[in-house]
């Protein structure tokens, strides 16, 4: 009985180890690989509200961002520039860190010029923080475009276009995949309320797209972070009746017009103040692409279908913003793309 007993002993030891051994080698197993946390894209959504955009019947997005230990202060998001310009009043009455240089710089926009320092600090978006001090623009001069946004409590442009520019776009500062790619999309907004969209760091390209562009190469800024020119997106465009044009087409967040500019569009019918005549057909495809990937019926509407014909110099097409509110717009600053999707 005995014997009996120690067989079976050792036998259950056996069972035992065996089971052991295998719990032992499933948890080694969940040890050595990623967690689903660990695994998934690291992205961060940064709210957009539109508003009325100050002298147009447009609308513009807006962001918040503090820099270096300012409160939270509202900024247009602008993809047609790069850097951040702040406008008076932002910080408010608290104090804050940021230090001013003597170095002044100038800004041209809407036809006017931004007189101003340059100082350089972090800046955060939604609780992440530039790995660097960024350089941006103080603007310590007042014009009635400025005042325009500031009565709207909107304390400066923060321009983070993929190109060459007096500053750099903060966004590349940012640690790791945020610093790569990123999305845009804005709401339309409908009565008096604001809609919200978002800037989402570290969004992933689209895995199906409605447009696709390539960007020339231009370089590197100051730290290294790759630079794409982001005015010379290819596109084949028709207006009406007239023949089709392919060319250098910029993607504007900041503006809430179509601009056609070029001598080449002297022929497209006009109505007032050079907009192109309400009703004409307005179709837009990719470079190289088999379709027509985008159409509207010209109109008065900003942010909508309003279209700008100036007919001098070298062809160039800046679409405005109604591309961001029609699609989410996604920005790979490795590899040099601008993906359009729905």
């Amino acid at each position: 009985m005995k014997i009996r007993a120690l067989i079976i002993g050792l036998i259950s030891c056996a069972l035992l180890g065996s089971q052991v051994g295998a719990a032992f080698a499933a948890d080694s197993d969940l040890e050595n690989s990623p967690s689903s946390a660990v695994s998934a894209p690291v992205k961060v959504k940064v709210p957009i509200r539109t508003i009325d955009t100050p002298g147009t019947n447009g609308q513009s997005g807006i962001v918040e961002i503090r820099v270096g230990n300012s409160a939270p202060f509202a900024v247009m998001l602008d993809t047609g520039s790069v850097g951040l310009r702040v406008f008076p009043g932002a910080w408010g009455t608290k104090p804050t860190s940021v230090k001013l240089s003597s170095t002044d710089i100038t800004t041209i926009g809407a036809g006017q010029s931004f007189k101003g320092a340059i100082g350089r600090a972090p800046m955060t978006f939604s609780g992440v923080s530039t790995t660097i001090a960024v350089p941006f623009q103080y603007v310590n001069t007042s014009n009635p475009y400025i005042g325009l946004w500031t009565a709207r409590n909107v304390y400066g442009i923060l321009g983070i276009g993929t190109g060459e520019g007096d500053l750099t776009n903060p966004l590349v500062a940012l640690p790791g995949s945020l610093g790569l790619r990123w999305s845009v999309h804005f709401e339309r907004k409908i009565g008096g309320v604001g809609r919200l969209g978002s800037l989402v760091l570290g969004a992933e390209a689209p895995t199906r797209t409605e447009m696709d562009f390539g960007l020339p190469f231009v370089g590197k800024n100051v730290n290294g972070a790759l630079l794409w020119d982001d005015h010379s997106a290819q596109g084949c465009w028709r207006f009406g009746k007239a023949p089709e044009w392919c060319g250098d087409t910029w993607f504007d967040s900041g503006f809430t017009k179509m601009r056609v500019k070029g001598l080449v569009f002297k022929r497209l019918p006009q109505g007032a103040s050079g907009m192109l005549k309400a009703g004409t057909r307005v179709e837009f495809a990719a470079a190289g692409s088999a379709f027509v990937a985008h159409r509207f019926i010209s109109g008065n509407q900003a942010s909508r279908n309003y279209v700008r014909v100036i007919p001098a110099g070298v062809g160039i097409i800046n679409t405005g913003n109604s591309f961001y509110f029609d699609y989410t717009v996604t920005y790979n600053v490795a590899t040099g793309h601008i993906y359009f999707s729905n």
